[in-house]
């Protein structure tokens, strides 16, 4: 596996845990069919302890935003955007591409979502796991029963990154001996999900 594709990865696993949170809206009706949410995830990443060449237990904490939502529930309660909050823990992560990240437990991710109507609701998602597949994170969560929006509901998606930097290019810096260990990076990702 090369430098580059394991900085990929790291993007890729970030990215998907990051849009664990948005899970696809249901209908208010039990048997409807599930209905499909789109949004523009953006957000800041740190990393605790800096992600360096060496494996390490590695806490990320991410917040941002979503936006530019499209809910095919549509109505009022459509969700137009929302925040996004979420640790992840890894009990390996690192920039070298000998060392495959490895989720920990106790994840978790919240989404407060801006509903058109001007009300608010959330997802608390846990359980949450992902897999690395030729540079595409999928990752799967349970929203919590306490959760307003989507509650009880198993999350299975697959996210598609738009924009891995700076962490491609400082991950190679890292392995290569001639950068800092990484402490933050942002991460920007198309999250479809159905």
């Amino acid at each position: 596996m090369s430098v580059r594709r394991s900085a990929v990865t790291v993007s890729a696993v970030l990215a998907a845990a990051l849009c664990t949170a948005v899970p696809p809206v249901a209908d208010a009706a039990p048997t409807a069919a599930a209905e499909i949410l789109n949004c523009t995830v953006n957000a800041a990443v740190n990393f605790s302890p800096p992600l360096s060449a060496g494996p390490e237990a590695t806490t990320v904490a991410i917040g941002g935003t979503a936006s530019g939502c499209l809910d095919s529930q549509g109505g009022p309660t459509a969700v137009t955007g929302g925040t996004v909050t979420a640790t992840l823990k890894f009990g390996t992560l690192s920039c070298n591409p000998l060392t495959p990240p490895a989720m920990a437990p106790g994840s978790t991710a919240t989404f407060t979502w801006n509903l058109k109507d001007g009300t608010q609701a959330s997802s608390t998602i846990t359980d949450i796991a992902v897999v690395d597949v030729d540079g595409a994170g999928t990752l799967t969560g349970t929203v919590t029963g306490s959760s307003t929006r989507l509650a009880g509901e198993n999350l299975t998606t697959v996210l598609n990154i738009d924009s891995d930097q700076p962490i491609l290019d400082n991950c190679v810096d890292v392995l290569l001996g001639v950068g800092q260990p990484i402490a933050q990076s942002t991460l920007t990702a198309d999250a479809a999900f159905s």
